[in-house]
């Protein structure tokens, strides 16, 4: 298995932390371009829609990295990245939809105590569910990112913390422990929400096994996006508010082929007391081949819990399941074609986007014109540039 293009893939949309072992800059590229061959209907027939069309997967990313050795024998690395985004409407003519954003971005010091990363950063509670780098970039349909989200009350796990400070110490025994702190970036009046949030980590290595556990929680959010800095203007962050994550996932690489899985319970709870929870996973199994190697992902995320007036339930048909397969031929090192068969389906009451700001006080919302079974199928036949 070529480990420089998964390495690049992975990176395409999760830069994580690493220390950079020459001084001097270094730039990256990822251009990953597909044609889809697809549909998204729905149970009752309504809304079926062809997806046919170029996608560019997890954005055409451009990256830079600055080292420098310091006098006191530390070393310091400085990393921007820049995602391309084509998202225009299919058949568009025009650049609506298209920009170029931020990254992740961060300053990074290295020395006896491990690394410390200053920046924006997505952190390893997403970046552990990230198995080969291409369901990550094409959003395939058992890549476990379908899955790190609360759907009815839409806080996604998978997410760039724009104001954080990352911390890995060295590795002992096979052992690294992580820490990370994510800052208020965008306090409400009279400070009553407080957002902030950490993670915390552990990972093994020993040969080809590994293990890594984490734990995300995140307080005081902005309910409508579950985001820290509040990008939603309508949504106010809500002050006693708190989802948490825990993870594992262990992996075993047999040499003909390797297996990698992870399990995950996710939870949000309102100030009122209101909690909706779900679990679900995640599987991988990626075997190379003489030119290349074939990659199949399957997961899940159950009915979610719904508790209020200190009653809970089960939400009937509330989960998401996906698979895909898959084959990456090399044609250099820099460069790889696929094709890959993809399948994603979320229940009826998986979430409703009608009326999201009513989840800030009602947190699970009364069913909707939105509440239809949904399925995704399609084919991507593409091609990915990474230096």
């Amino acid at each position: 298995m070529k480990k420089a293009l998964i390495a690049a893939a992975v990176a395409s949309a999760i830069a994580a932390p690493v220390a950079m072992a020459a001084d001097g800059p270094k730039m990256g590229l990822y251009v990953p371009l597909g044609i889809n061959l697809g549909d998204n209907e729905t149970n009752n027939g309504l809304n079926t829609t062809d997806n046919e069309g170029i996608r560019s997967g997890g954005g055409n990313n451009i990256s830079f990295t600055w080292t420098d050795t310091l006098n006191n024998g530390m070393s310091l690395d400085a990393f921007i990245q820049w995602t391309i985004n084509t998202g225009g409407a299919q058949g568009s003519q025009n650049f609506a939809g298209d920009d170029i954003e931020e990254r992740n971005s961060h300053i990074g010091l290295h020395g006896e105590f491990g690394d410390v990363y200053l920046g924006a950063n997505e952190h390893f509670f997403e970046g552990n569910g990230v198995f080969d780098g291409y369901g990550n970039s094409w959003n395939s349909g058992g890549d476990t990112l379908n899955f790190l989200v609360l759907g009815r009350t839409g806080f996604n796990f998978t997410r760039r913390d724009t104001q954080s400070i990352w911390w890995n110490s060295k590795e002992t025994n096979g052992v690294t422990l992580k820490a990370a702190y994510i800052f208020n970036g965008n306090a409400d009046a009279g400070n009553a929400a407080n957002s902030n949030g950490h993670q915390l980590g552990v990972d093994y290595n020993s040969g080809a096994f590994h293990i890594r556990v984490a734990r995300a929680v995140y307080e005081d959010y902005d309910m409508g996006g579950g985001s820290i800095t509040d990008s939603n203007a309508a949504d106010a962050n809500i002050a006693g508010s708190e989802a948490t994550g825990t993870s594992f996932r262990a992996g075993y690489d047999f040499g003909n082929f390797s297996v990698t899985g992870i399990m995950f319970d996710l939870e949000q709870q309102a100030s009122a007391g209101n909690v909706v929870s779900a679990s679900g996973y995640s599987m991988n199994v990626t075997m190379p081949t003489a030119s290349g190697r074939v990659i199949f992902n399957i997961g899940e995320i159950g009915d979610q819990d719904v508790t209020t007036g200190g009653v809970t339930q089960a939400l009937a048909d509330s989960g998401a399941s996906g698979f895909d397969i898959g084959y990456q031929h090399d044609l250099s090192a820099n460069t790889y074609v696929f094709a890959r068969y993809e399948s994603l389906e979320s229940g009826q009451a998986f979430d409703d986007q009608a009326a999201a700001t009513t989840e800030a006080t009602a947190f699970v919302q009364a069913a909707g014109a939105n509440d239809v079974d949904s399925q995704t199928d399609s084919i991507l036949l593409g091609i990915v540039f990474s230096y």
